[in-house]
């Protein structure tokens, strides 16, 4: 998955991958794997399940979990690799 600053928040970018990469959220533990001032690359696993069945069930519920939380101010793609 990658991650872009967004250009209102730029100041809070390693914040919200501390958040974004932080324990509590155990449904999808990730790991920035290479990251810049703009822009973090991460890699996790994701438990299979009906949601996560197809690369787009996929792709569609990590960026829905994500998006819901209101305190990470991130772009995300989602790609998938299986």
């Amino acid at each position: 998955m990658c991650a872009t600053v967004r250009d209102d928040h730029r100041r809070s970018f390693r914040t919200d991958l501390e958040r974004l990469t932080s324990t509590h959220r155990a449904w999808a533990p990730l790991d920035v794997l290479k990251s810049t001032n703009t822009k973090a690359l991460l890699r996790g696993a994701i438990p299979q399940s009906v949601h996560t069945a197809t690369d787009a069930g996929l792709a569609r519920y990590l960026q829905d979990r994500l998006a819901a939380d209101t305190d990470i101010h991130l772009d995300l793609t989602v790609s998938i690799e299986r």
